[in-house]
Protein backbone atom coordinates (compact mmCIF):
# COMPACT_ATOMS: atom_id res chain seq x y z
CA UNK A 1 0.00 0.00 0.00
CA UNK A 2 1.32 3.15 -0.68
CA UNK A 3 2.76 5.27 1.83
CA UNK A 4 -0.14 7.69 3.81
CA UNK A 5 2.52 10.04 5.77
CA UNK A 6 -0.47 11.35 7.59
CA UNK A 7 -2.18 8.25 9.24
CA UNK A 8 -1.06 7.57 12.64
CA UNK A 9 -1.92 3.73 13.38
CA UNK A 10 -3.27 2.98 16.89
CA UNK A 11 -1.55 0.90 19.32
CA UNK A 12 -0.12 -0.35 16.00
CA UNK A 13 -2.58 -1.76 13.23
CA UNK A 14 -4.94 -3.01 16.45
CA UNK A 15 -7.85 -4.00 13.83
CA UNK A 16 -5.77 -6.60 12.38
CA UNK A 17 -3.13 -7.24 14.75
CA UNK A 18 -2.84 -7.36 18.70
CA UNK A 19 -2.37 -3.88 19.95
CA UNK A 20 0.63 -3.01 21.39
CA UNK A 21 2.36 -5.74 19.80
CA UNK A 22 5.58 -5.76 17.65
CA UNK A 23 2.90 -6.90 15.22
CA UNK A 24 0.49 -4.47 14.87
CA UNK A 25 3.44 -1.98 14.83
CA UNK A 26 5.44 -3.82 11.79
CA UNK A 27 1.93 -4.30 10.12
CA UNK A 28 1.27 -0.65 10.09
CA UNK A 29 4.51 0.03 8.36
CA UNK A 30 3.74 -1.88 5.88
CA UNK A 31 0.35 -1.04 5.15
CA UNK A 32 2.06 2.39 4.69
CA UNK A 33 1.33 4.40 7.73
CA UNK A 34 3.33 7.19 8.83
CA UNK A 35 2.87 6.78 12.59
CA UNK A 36 2.15 4.61 14.82
CA UNK A 37 0.72 5.34 18.62
CA UNK A 38 1.69 3.31 21.06
CA UNK A 39 1.12 3.46 25.29
CA UNK A 40 3.83 3.54 27.48
CA UNK A 41 3.94 2.21 31.37
CA UNK A 42 6.51 1.51 33.61
CA UNK A 43 7.24 -1.52 35.34
CA UNK A 44 7.78 -2.37 38.95
CA UNK A 45 11.42 -2.76 38.23
CA UNK A 46 11.69 0.68 36.17
CA UNK A 47 11.50 -0.39 32.47
CA UNK A 48 9.11 0.98 29.43
CA UNK A 49 6.54 -1.33 28.35
CA UNK A 50 3.88 -1.29 25.45
CA UNK A 51 0.44 -1.56 27.05
CA UNK A 52 -3.09 0.05 27.46
CA UNK A 53 -4.57 -1.02 30.35
CA UNK A 54 -3.64 -0.80 34.14
CA UNK A 55 -4.49 -4.25 34.38
CA UNK A 56 -3.47 -7.57 32.43
CA UNK A 57 -6.28 -9.52 31.74
CA UNK A 58 -7.94 -8.58 28.42
CA UNK A 59 -5.01 -8.22 26.24
CA UNK A 60 -2.21 -10.64 27.61
CA UNK A 61 -2.44 -14.18 29.88
CA UNK A 62 -1.72 -12.12 33.09
CA UNK A 63 -3.60 -10.86 35.53
CA UNK A 64 -3.38 -8.00 38.33
CA UNK A 65 -1.40 -4.65 37.56
CA UNK A 66 1.23 -3.90 35.30
CA UNK A 67 3.06 -2.29 37.69
CA UNK A 68 3.17 -4.91 40.11
CA UNK A 69 4.97 -7.08 37.66
CA UNK A 70 9.07 -6.60 36.97
CA UNK A 71 10.03 -6.86 33.02
CA UNK A 72 11.22 -10.79 33.57
CA UNK A 73 7.47 -11.75 35.08
CA UNK A 74 5.83 -9.71 31.67
CA UNK A 75 8.27 -11.09 29.25
CA UNK A 76 6.61 -14.88 30.29
CA UNK A 77 2.87 -13.65 29.36
CA UNK A 78 1.56 -14.37 26.09
CA UNK A 79 0.36 -11.00 24.60
CA UNK A 80 -1.31 -12.19 21.35
CA UNK A 81 -3.47 -15.27 21.57
CA UNK A 82 -6.83 -13.29 23.12
CA UNK A 83 -6.47 -11.83 19.53
CA UNK A 84 -5.93 -15.44 17.47
CA UNK A 85 -3.84 -18.23 17.61
CA UNK A 86 -1.53 -16.61 14.80
CA UNK A 87 -0.62 -14.14 17.32
CA UNK A 88 0.62 -17.00 20.21
CA UNK A 89 4.09 -15.62 20.37
CA UNK A 90 3.67 -11.99 20.91
CA UNK A 91 5.54 -10.60 24.25
CA UNK A 92 4.66 -7.39 25.68
CA UNK A 93 7.27 -4.91 23.72
CA UNK A 94 9.91 -3.09 25.35
CA UNK A 95 10.77 0.65 24.33
CA UNK A 96 13.61 -0.29 23.53
CA UNK A 97 12.59 -3.09 21.09
CA UNK A 98 9.99 -0.93 19.15
CA UNK A 99 13.02 1.59 18.71
CA UNK A 100 14.22 -0.96 16.71
CA UNK A 101 11.55 -1.60 14.62
CA UNK A 102 10.53 1.47 13.69
CA UNK A 103 14.14 3.33 13.27
CA UNK A 104 14.30 4.46 9.69
CA UNK A 105 10.69 3.35 9.05
CA UNK A 106 7.91 5.10 11.03
CA UNK A 107 7.03 8.35 13.64
CA UNK A 108 6.34 7.43 16.89
CA UNK A 109 3.62 9.02 18.95
CA UNK A 110 4.10 7.72 22.65
CA UNK A 111 1.28 8.46 24.90
CA UNK A 112 2.73 7.87 28.91
CA UNK A 113 -0.01 6.52 30.99
CA UNK A 114 1.31 6.92 34.38
CA UNK A 115 -1.52 5.87 37.54
CA UNK A 116 0.11 7.76 40.68
CA UNK A 117 2.73 5.04 41.87
CA UNK A 118 5.79 6.08 40.03
CA UNK A 119 8.39 7.95 41.59
CA UNK A 120 9.26 10.94 40.03
CA UNK A 121 8.04 9.82 36.38
CA UNK A 122 8.84 12.80 34.36
CA UNK A 123 12.23 11.78 35.51
CA UNK A 124 12.13 8.26 34.04
CA UNK A 125 10.95 9.27 30.69
CA UNK A 126 14.05 12.00 30.42
CA UNK A 127 16.59 9.57 31.56
CA UNK A 128 15.15 7.41 29.25
CA UNK A 129 14.62 9.44 26.09
CA UNK A 130 16.80 12.01 25.94
CA UNK A 131 19.63 9.95 24.21
CA UNK A 132 17.16 7.99 21.92
CA UNK A 133 18.16 10.35 19.33
CA UNK A 134 14.82 10.59 18.47
CA UNK A 135 13.79 13.71 18.92
CA UNK A 136 12.94 14.46 14.98
CA UNK A 137 10.49 11.29 14.87
CA UNK A 138 8.65 11.32 18.08
CA UNK A 139 5.92 12.90 19.80
CA UNK A 140 5.70 12.59 23.50
CA UNK A 141 1.45 12.83 24.02
CA UNK A 142 -0.52 12.25 27.41
CA UNK A 143 -3.95 12.80 29.14
CA UNK A 144 -1.86 14.36 32.14
CA UNK A 145 -1.10 17.12 30.89
CA UNK A 146 0.51 18.50 34.06
CA UNK A 147 3.15 15.69 33.47
CA UNK A 148 3.76 16.55 29.44
CA UNK A 149 4.49 20.40 30.83
CA UNK A 150 6.91 19.31 33.65
CA UNK A 151 8.72 17.23 30.46
CA UNK A 152 8.51 20.69 28.95
CA UNK A 153 10.40 22.08 31.42
CA UNK A 154 12.79 19.20 31.68
CA UNK A 155 13.67 17.83 27.92
CA UNK A 156 15.66 20.13 25.14
CA UNK A 157 13.50 22.20 23.23
CA UNK A 158 13.46 19.23 20.33
CA UNK A 159 11.36 17.69 21.63
CA UNK A 160 7.65 17.89 20.53
CA UNK A 161 4.84 17.74 23.15
CA UNK A 162 1.31 16.68 22.81
CA UNK A 163 -1.56 17.57 24.90
CA UNK A 164 -4.90 14.23 24.69
CA UNK A 165 -8.14 15.94 24.79
CA UNK A 166 -10.99 14.23 25.10
CA UNK A 167 -14.73 14.73 24.19
CA UNK A 168 -15.72 16.60 27.11
CA UNK A 169 -12.14 18.34 27.51
CA UNK A 170 -11.92 20.88 25.21
CA UNK A 171 -11.02 24.29 27.12
CA UNK A 172 -10.25 27.39 24.83
CA UNK A 173 -6.92 28.37 26.78
CA UNK A 174 -5.40 25.18 24.98
CA UNK A 175 -5.02 27.26 22.47
CA UNK A 176 -2.48 29.42 24.31
CA UNK A 177 -0.28 26.29 25.89
CA UNK A 178 3.26 25.55 24.67
CA UNK A 179 2.86 22.19 23.29
CA UNK A 180 2.92 21.97 19.65
CA UNK A 181 0.51 18.94 19.37
CA UNK A 182 -3.33 19.22 20.27
CA UNK A 183 -4.29 15.63 19.95
CA UNK A 184 -8.63 15.96 19.86
CA UNK A 185 -11.50 13.59 19.99
CA UNK A 186 -12.81 13.24 16.89
CA UNK A 187 -16.19 14.27 18.20
CA UNK A 188 -14.29 17.93 18.53
CA UNK A 189 -12.60 17.87 15.12
CA UNK A 190 -15.16 20.60 13.48
CA UNK A 191 -13.87 22.46 10.92
CA UNK A 192 -14.11 25.48 12.65
CA UNK A 193 -11.94 24.37 16.06
CA UNK A 194 -9.15 22.47 13.49
CA UNK A 195 -8.65 26.30 12.20
CA UNK A 196 -8.09 27.77 15.71
CA UNK A 197 -5.74 24.49 16.43
CA UNK A 198 -3.60 25.73 13.00
CA UNK A 199 -3.87 29.47 14.01
CA UNK A 200 -2.41 28.87 16.99
CA UNK A 201 0.86 27.52 15.60
CA UNK A 202 -0.34 23.78 16.56
CA UNK A 203 -0.37 20.52 14.87
CA UNK A 204 -4.02 18.90 14.91
CA UNK A 205 -3.84 14.96 15.56
CA UNK A 206 -7.58 13.29 15.29
CA UNK A 207 -8.41 10.50 17.03
CA UNK A 208 -9.82 7.40 16.72
CA UNK A 209 -10.87 7.71 13.25
CA UNK A 210 -12.15 4.10 12.01
CA UNK A 211 -14.23 5.58 9.20
CA UNK A 212 -11.98 6.37 5.65
CA UNK A 213 -14.61 7.99 4.41
CA UNK A 214 -14.00 10.78 6.57
CA UNK A 215 -10.39 10.90 6.54
CA UNK A 216 -10.11 13.04 3.19
CA UNK A 217 -12.59 15.94 5.24
CA UNK A 218 -10.45 15.74 7.73
CA UNK A 219 -7.23 16.53 6.16
CA UNK A 220 -9.28 19.57 4.12
CA UNK A 221 -10.31 21.19 7.35
CA UNK A 222 -6.90 21.03 8.56
CA UNK A 223 -6.16 17.67 11.07
CA UNK A 224 -2.72 16.73 10.44
CA UNK A 225 -2.40 13.53 11.35
CA UNK A 226 -5.31 11.12 11.55
CA UNK A 227 -5.33 8.39 13.88
CA UNK A 228 -6.83 4.97 13.32
CA UNK A 229 -7.42 1.09 14.74
CA UNK A 230 -7.44 0.36 10.63
CA UNK A 231 -4.47 1.74 8.85
CA UNK A 232 -5.62 -1.52 6.46
CA UNK A 233 -8.58 0.57 5.00
CA UNK A 234 -8.42 2.88 2.10
CA UNK A 235 -9.70 6.10 1.25
CA UNK A 236 -9.49 8.91 -1.53
CA UNK A 237 -5.96 10.78 -1.35
CA UNK A 238 -7.42 13.81 -2.38
CA UNK A 239 -8.55 15.76 0.60
CA UNK A 240 -12.10 17.05 0.16
CA UNK A 241 -14.17 19.81 1.79
CA UNK A 242 -17.05 18.88 3.56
Amino acid sequence: MAPRPWLCAHRGASGIAPENTLAAVSRAWELGAGMVEVDLQLTRDGHWVLFHDTCLERTSSGQGPLHARSLAELRALDAGSWFGPDFQDERIPTLGELLLVARGRLRLNLELKLHGHEDDPADRVVRALEGAALTDRCILTSFDHDLIAELGGRLSARWRLGLIVGAEDWKPELLDRPEAVLSIHHQLATAERLARIRAAGKAAHVWTVDDPARWGALRAAGAEVIITNHPEFEADETPSAE
